[in-house]
């Protein structure tokens, strides 16, 4: 196996690398300025010289083989968000059902129900806003 791996050019490595820590080959292909079918030629070259069916098992190999820490696809790595102050007071906007992701509420749960009020609601305000926007028009139109 280690010969194998021995054979394999530098850019096979890279982009092997790169399929190991989840890039597709297009975006492979920005990252080296190259074009697409490149990596896959890449790809297709390193498969063979491994022997084996797909390119992330030849990703494994390599990984193993240079010592890289194992790849577990369903534990991921957290993004880089700052935590949110556990006791800061929520106000009272950020308690409303809001249809749109929040901080608070990064994903939309809302029930079908829950998001045709906040819609709903949404669409009061902005009617009462401008409601009420028309009429001071006109007061200040008859006052001058």
């Amino acid at each position: 196996m280690t010969g194998s791996i021995d054979s394999l050019s530098e850019t096979q490595k890279d982009s092997l690398r790169l399929v190991y820590r989840g890039y597709n080959a297009k975006e492979i292909a920005r990252m080296h300025g190259v074009h697409p079918a490149t990596v896959h030629q890449r790809l297709t070259a390193a498969r063979r010289t491994l022997c084996v069916a797909r390119s992330m098992e030849a990703a494994r190999m390599l990984a193993e083989a240079e010592g890289a820490p194992i790849y577990d696809g369903v534990i991921y790595d957290e993004m880089d968000v700052a935590p949110q102050p556990s006791g800061a007071p929520l106000s009272w906007a950020s308690r409303l059902p809001w249809p749109l992701p929040t901080r608070r509420r990064p994903t939309n749960d809302l029930s079908l129900l829950q998001l045709l009020a906040s819609i709903l609601g949404l669409a009061s305000a902005f009617m009462l806003a401008a409601a009420l926007y028309f009429v001071a028009i006109s007061l200040l139109g008859t006052i001058v």
